[in-house]
């Protein structure tokens, strides 16, 4: 009976050592991968970013030449509106005309457009600015990579079953440790039984 139940525990046991060493590996290689693969990312996020902000531009210009086109249609088919434009850039008067003075920002004005405007920006993700420190800071990529060498070590010296022994005393004597630690904190359920005979 006491063979069969150590040989579960064994296997138990080697069971957990298996999936923990998996579990360590696949962590160490997640560390690995966000240093090498965050650079080529966050260089991949810009060029979608310029692309997208040369995208909105394109539609900017396009818009902007339709308009100019209509402009130009208008000053050379529409004698009303060639006049109203002539009046509002050379500030001329028809006889008889009576002006009330506006405010500037009131006043009919062509249209300034500004060929060298900036495009905003679309919004970027939250984790962009980690990103850029995992590409760019040699510190925390160094200590990042140190710490995915030091769990792969770990995992394959100690991580696998010919160390399932010193796992399982290691395991069992810390296990002791916080029975002891925390049976200072635990009522017995002897003097449950006579405090509540007491009442009684």
């Amino acid at each position: 009976m006491s063979v069969t139940r150590n040989q579960n525990d064994e296997s138990s046991l080697g069971w957990m050592i298996s999936v923990t060493f998996w579990i360590f590996l696949f962590i160490a290689a997640s560390l690995f991968a966000a240093v090498v693969l965050s650079p080529r990312y966050l260089s991949y996020l810009n060029l979608k970013n310029e692309y997208l902000a040369n995208q909105v531009q394109l539609v900017s210009l396009e818009n902007q030449v339709e308009y100019l086109r209509e402009i130009a249609h208008s000053l050379e088919h529409d004698p009303e509106f060639r006049s109203e434009v002539a009046r509002v850039d050379f500030d001329a008067v028809r006889p008889g005309e009576e002006r009330i003075a506006v405010d500037p920002d009131l006043a009919l004005d062509v249209p300034q457009w500004d060929p060298g405007k900036k495009i905003p920006v679309s919004n970027r993700s939250w984790y962009v600015p980690m990103l850029g420190v995992l590409s760019e800071n040699q510190k925390v990529r160094s200590s990042i990579l140190l710490t995915a060498a030091v769990i792969v070590v770990l995992s394959f010296t100690f991580l696998h079953e010919s160390q399932s022994q010193q796992l399982e005393t290691v395991t069992r004597s810390t296990r002791d440790i916080l029975g002891l630690l925390l049976s200072r904190y635990r009522v017995p359920d002897d003097d449950s039984v006579d405090y509540e005979e007491e009442e009684g």
